[in-house]
C-alpha cells in the first residue's frame, strides 16, 4: 500500500519537474485538459456533447437538456479548450519542449493502441503521432472566438429546450471539429499529465500485442498471403450458411437454459473466426490487396447471384455501410487495429463458453455491447466476401483504395 503511495507521488513529482520547461499559455493549456477531464474519459464527453447538439428524439431520451446543472458544466469547461488551445498553437512563439512532449512515433502509437482505454477514431495517423496538427486543421477557418460565439447560443437554446440545428454546411464543421478537438486534448492527457500511469502494464506489453493478433500462429505461407485463409473461409460455406452458423451462435450463447450440441462444428468455426481476425490484421499492417482467385463454388454461386437478379440467399450484403460496399477496404483499414481485435476475440471466447454451457450465459452483459460484436462479425465476413469475389486491382487502384 506504502509502495504504491510512493509511486504515485514518484509520478506526479516527475510530472510536475517534467512540465516546468513548458510556457505558460502551455501551462494554462494543460490545466484546462486536466480540468476537462477529471470528472469522466472522453467517450463520455462525446456521447455528452453528441446528445446535446443531436438528442435523441425517443423514450430513451438522456439528453442533457434535461440536466441543465451538467450541461452548464460541461459547457464551462469546454470553452477554455478552444481558448488555450488556439492561443498556443496559433498566436504565441511555438512551444517546442512541449510539442515534442506531445508527440509519438509509429511505436509510440502502437503501444497506445494496446494500452489505452479510448483510442482516437477520427484523427489520422498524422495528428494521432503529432496532435498539433488537429489544432491547426481546426482553426484554419474558425478562431475560438468564432467557436464560443456559437456554442453559447447553443447552450442557451438547449438550457430554454429550445435547441433544433439545421445539420448544414456550416453547423457540422463546428460538430466534427469539437470531437476532434476532445480526441486531441485526449491524447496531451494522456501524454502530459497521466503519463498512461492508469494502464502501465509495459511488462505485459509484448504479451498484449500477440493476445491481440497472433498472427505468429501461422504458416509462414499464409503469413505472406493471409488472404488464403479467407479463400479457405468460403471454401467451407457460402456467405449465407457462415452467417446463419453466427446467428445460431450468438442465439445459443444469450440463452441461458440451452447449449449447442454440434460442438466439434462451433469450436472449428471459432477457430476460422480467430483466423479471420488475424488474417484481418497482416492485411492492414501490409496493406495488403486481393490478387488471388476465390473458390470455385463462390464463384458459383456469384454467377448465379448476378444472373438471378438478386442478391439475397448466398451472396446477401446488408450490413455494411453504403462506402464499405463500394470499397470493403476502407472498412478492413478502419476496423483492424489491436484495441478493436482484442476486445473481438475477448469476446468470441465468452461466446465459446456461453454457448456450450447451460449454466452460463451472455445476456447479463451490456446489451449494445453485445450486438456490436454480433454486428462487428457480421461486417468482416461481409467485407472479406466482396474482397474476393470482386476483380483484383491494378496498382493503380491499390493506391486509390488505401489513399481514401
Amino acid at each position: 500500500m506504502l509502495n504504491s503511495l510512493a509511486n504515485i507521488i514518484i509520478l506526479k513529482l516527475n510530472n510536475m519537474e517534467a512540465n516546468t520547461n513548458f510556457k505558460n499559455e502551455t501551462m494554462a493549456l494543460i490545466g484546462a485538459i486536466e480540468s476537462f477531464f477529471s470528472t469522466n474519459s472522453v467517450d463520455y464527453h462525446l456521447n455528452f456533447l453528441k446528445n446535446w447538439l443531436n438528442p435523441p428524439r425517443n423514450e430513451f431520451d438522456f439528453s442533457p437538456q434535461k440536466h441543465p446543472a451538467q450541461l452548464l458544466v460541461f459547457y464551462e469547461k469546454l470553452v477554455p479548450l478552444f481558448d488555450y488551445s488556439d492561443l498556443v498553437f496559433n498566436h504565441i512563439e511555438t512551444d517546442k519542449a512541449f510539442i515534442e512532449a506531445i508527440s509519438a512515433d509509429e511505436c509510440g502509437v502502437e503501444r497506445e493502441m494496446v494500452l489505452l482505454k479510448y483510442c482516437p477514431k477520427l484523427l489520422s495517423s498524422g495528428e494521432v503521432k503529432n496532435p498539433k496538427l488537429t489544432f491547426l486543421d481546426i482553426f484554419l477557418f474558425f478562431q475560438s472566438d468564432t467557436y464560443k460565439v456559437m456554442y453559447k447560443e447553443w447552450l442557451l437554446a438547449a438550457l430554454e429546450n429550445n435547441l433544433d440545428l439545421d445539420w448544414d454546411q456550416h453547423i457540422f464543421p463546428f460538430y466534427e471539429n469539437t470531437k476532434k478537438m476532445l480526441e486531441a486534448c485526449w491524447l496531451i492527457h494522456e501524454r502530459i499529465v497521466t503519463r498512461n500511469s492508469f494502464k502501465s502494464i509495459d511488462r505485459y506489453y509484448h504479451m498484449a500485442i500477440f493476445e491481440s493478433t497472433s498472427p505468429l500462429a501461422f504458416e509462414q505461407e499464409v503469413f505472406n498471403d493471409p488472404f488464403k485463409v479467407i479463400e479457405f473461409f468460403f471454401s467451407l460455406d457460402n456467405l449465407n450458411g457462415h452467417k446463419t452458423y453466427l446467428k445460431n451462435w450468438y442465439k445459443a450463447a444469450l440463452a441461458e437454459e440451452k447449449c449447442l450440441s454440434d460442438v466439434a462444428d462451433y469450436f472449428f468455426l471459432y477457430n476460422q473466426f480467430i483466423k479471420l481476425l488475424n488474417a484481418g490484421f497482416l492485411i492492414t499492417a501490409k496493406n495488403l490487396t486481393y490478387q488471388g482467385t476465390p473458390p470455385k463454388n463462390l464463384l458459383i454461386a456469384t454467377d448465379q447471384s448476378k444472373n438471378s437478379g438478386t442478391h439475397k440467399g448466398l451472396c446477401e450484403v446488408n450490413t455494411l455501410a453504403a462506402m464499405h460496399i463500394e470499397n470493403p477496404y476502407l472498412f478492413v483499414t478502419s476496423f483492424f487495429i489491436p484495441e478493436k481485435i482484442k476486445q473481438l476475440r475477448l469476446g468470441l471466447l465468452e461466446w465459446f463458453y456461453a454457448a456450450f454451457s447451460t449454466k452460463s450465459s451472455i445476456k447479463l452483459l451490456d446489451k449494445e455491447f453485445l450486438f456490436e460484436q454480433y454486428e462487428s462479425m457480421l461486417m468482416i465476413i461481409e467485407a472479406f466476401f466482396l474482397i474476393i469475389t470482386n476483380p483484383p486491382l491494378t496498382e493503380t487502384e491499390e493506391r486509390y483504395h488505401y489513399a481514401e
